[in-house]
């Protein structure tokens, strides 16, 4: 990655907005410990107080649309600036962002009088004990800097954290650790993380974010297999298809390495994930390498989060790779 140092982060709209997804209270298997993953407490805060308040410091965001459970939110979140907007809950993952995407658009409409459908928008998780507000503004600099690159802008960046970045955070002299699965790419090993910039006016197909959201847990057979069938209903959806069966038959082979291992990865390429990405939903995909791998730590399940409760102090202080 260049150096984004000189990139101005999309000047024609910044400070951009910023959309928080806080869950839902509706959904049982969405719950941690049986509740809202947003509103556990990690070192005496709330994850979306944490999270909403790294995004206020930051310089590169404005407003922030934080959608869920809008009663709760508005108990946890008492006291915030008019620069915090608190959206009711939809449902699903995908209804609840466009209900933020509607009212950031309502907003922009009666500040310019009109719509702009490639007016780019920060997505992010609620439930980052880790974020700061350095991950953010560095994220959003490194986007700016991509589509400054691209005649046609993305529809979607999305942000992704190296192993390097996440190495940090792995058992080490006898503390617990986080390690999860990673995407095993031709040149390097990534996980997602958990912000992305987009124009999701600019998406055709949006309901695959659903879909991919549902069967995000890429470890288990089960959820590849139900993935690369939807894919395969959507028109050039065979590619994807094709790369999801691929990156999970490497992921297995990675386990005794070889010459098989290796001749799976060195087809990996990350320009071909993005082209099929891109294939399924309807619009230009880019993925964004963070060097903050904080941004792929979430309250993921029971374990990790006692060990990010139990770590936090010391993991806070890690910075970029």
């Amino acid at each position: 990655m260049q150096s984004t140092e000189t990139t101005v982060p999309y000047a024609e709209y910044a400070p951009l907005d910023a959309i928080v997804l806080a869950g839902t209270d509706t959904n049982p298997r969405r719950l941690l410990k049986g509740e809202n993953k947003a509103f556990l407490e990690i070192g005496g805060q709330a994850l979306v107080l944490r999270v909403v308040n790294a995004l206020l410091e930051a310089s590169t965001i404005g407003q922030v649309f934080v959608v869920g459970p809008s009663e709760r939110l508005r108990q946890v979140l008492s006291g915030m600036p008019e620069q915090v907007t608190i959206v009711e809950q939809a449902g699903k993952m995908l209804g609840n962002a466009w209900q933020a995407i509607y009212a950031s658009e309502a907003r922009f409409r009666v500040l310019h009088g009109q719509d702009d459908p490639h007016r780019p928008l920060l997505f992010i998780s609620s439930d980052l004990p880790l974020i700061s507000p350095a991950a953010v503004d560095d994220f959003v600099q490194r986007s700016a800097f991509e589509d400054s690159r691209q005649e046609m802008k993305f529809s979607m960046l999305a942000g992704v954290a190296e192993e390097a970045s996440l190495k940090r955070f792995y058992t080490a002299d006898g503390k617990a650790g986080i390690e999860r699965p990673y995407v095993h790419l031709a040149d390097c090993r990534v996980r997602l993380a958990n912000i992305y910039v987009g124009r999701p006016r600019t998406l055709l197909h949006q309901e695959f974010l659903q879909t991919g959201f549902d069967h995000r847990k890429a470890e288990k057979w089960k959820n590849v297999l139900a993935l690369a069938w939807h894919f395969l209903g959507q028109s050039g959806g065979w590619q994807a298809a094709w790369i999801t069966l691929r990156l999970q038959a490497t992921l297995m082979a990675a386990r005794r390495k070889g010459k098989l291992y290796d001749r799976m990865r060195r087809g990996n390429l990350t320009e071909r994930i993005e082209r099929a990405c891109s294939t399924v939903l309807g619009g230009p995909v880019r993925m964004v390498i963070t060097p903050y791998g904080a941004l792929s730590l979430d309250a993921d399940n029971e374990e990790d989060f006692e060990i990010l409760s139990t770590r936090f102090a010391d993991w806070s202080l890690i910075g970029p790779a």
